[in-house]
């Protein structure tokens, strides 16, 4: 799985989705690292690995007790004038993977069709092609990557179920239908070049649309594989826009497992994420998801996201980008956490505690 550090920065500037649509005043960046740090132990646990690069920009932000942020989005540590960098500039989101590029493997190549993101989030593809790069790499293979001209927000809207590949997408006046206008999410033409990109037939394909407040397929679903029978969607039936359940289960027939409204909307229960024979979910799901994804024979991890989903809105799936089952990456490669655990876990004694944001910074945004 790919990963990506939360900023010691954190907080929520854009409100493109219904968590992070609330203007929180306080945040606490060392425990959403903490959170981080608990999603890559679990992938560990169950016998994966995290990929991350550590970044430059994340220095000015290293060793402060507590960060501010001023009405003007300027960053400065509590009690001093010096800038330390300006929110705008800041990849709050880039904890997110999911929102990441579709990588397959041909031959010998490693082969990427980039993500399409909203203006404010478009630099984090950066960071994926430098990953990739010492990926393929160590893994001695040629880096290929594509850009997707349409609208598409990544592997979130994307559910491997088996032979079957559900690919979600938002269309503009039923997402949002009786609310106030909302950010433009995956297009169907977006799912759609992705798909031929990772070269999913045509016959493979499950299109359904999104309805808010589900800007993501991840937060509605995602593919588990039991230990035994075959690969099941994990699915919530409210998710989807109009037949699109229907569509869903007539597509995958006797292999849907439901999640119900609590868990689903309140918990991200569908923001869960399969590593091998283990499925990291958020902490705060109920007893029965827990039950139901057991009876799959798989084992439950909980993983604490009170900060980067209780504010940001994201859980385990959200924080992770699969990489194809046939990549080898080295066991000594640098950029895996469990090779840099030690240095990961002394790093966030140097993240800060606390961040406050001015109230003055949200007068006049746009929400949605």
């Amino acid at each position: 799985m790919i990963v990506r550090p939360p900023v010691p920065a954190t907080c929520n500037k854009a409100g493109a989705n219904y968590k992070s649509e609330v203007t929180h005043l306080e945040y606490a960046p060392r425990r959403a690292y903490d959170e981080w740090l608990a999603i890559c132990d679990a992938i560990v646990a169950c016998g994966g690995d995290a990929l991350y690069h550590v970044e430059a920009a994340d220095d000015p932000f290293l060793g402060h007790a507590e960060l501010v942020v001023d009405g003007d989005g300027a960053i400065r540590s509590a009690g001093s004038r010096e800038l330390l960098g300006e929110v705008a500039a800041v990849d709050t989101g880039r904890a997110f993977t999911a929102n990441g590029p579709w990588v397959t493997r041909a031959d010998g190549r490693l082969r990427a069709v980039m993500q399409h993101m909203l203006p404010h989030r478009r630099s984090e593809a950066g960071y994926h092609h430098a990953l990739l790069a010492s990926i393929a790499d160590a893994a001695g293979l040629t880096l290929e990557t594509a850009e997707n001209p349409h609208r598409w927000e990544g592997m979130a809207d994307i559910a491997v179920v088996g032979d079957r590949v559900v690919l979600t997408y938002a269309v503009a006046g039923h997402y949002d239908r009786g609310l106030a206008p909302k950010s433009a999410r995956s297009s169907r033409e977006g799912v759609t070049f992705a798909a031929d990109h990772a070269g999913v037939p045509p016959s493979a394909r499950v299109h359904a649309e999104l309805v808010y407040p589900h800007v993501h397929g991840d937060t509605v679903h995602f593919g588990a594989r039991p230990i035994d029978g075959p690969a099941v969607l994990v699915h919530y039936a409210g998710g989807l826009w109009g037949d699109g359940h229907d569509v869903v289960t007539r597509a995958l027939p006797g292999r849907v497992v439901s999640i119900g409204m609590a868990d689903a909307v309140h918990n991200y229960a569908g923001n869960s994420r399969q590593v091998n024979r283990g499925v990291l979910v958020n902490e705060a799901v109920s007893a029965g998801f827990g039950s139901a994804i057991e009876r799959l024979g798989l084992a439950v991890h909980r993983v604490p996201v009170r900060e980067l989903f209780g504010k940001a809105g994201g859980g385990p799936a959200c924080a992770t980008l699969p990489l194809p089952a046939t990549l080898r990456v080295p066991a000594n490669a640098p950029f895996r956490f469990s090779v840099n655990r030690a240095a990961a876990v002394a790093r966030r004694e140097t993240i800060p505690e606390r961040l406050r944001v001015s109230p003055e910074f949200f007068t006049g945004k746009a929400r949605g």
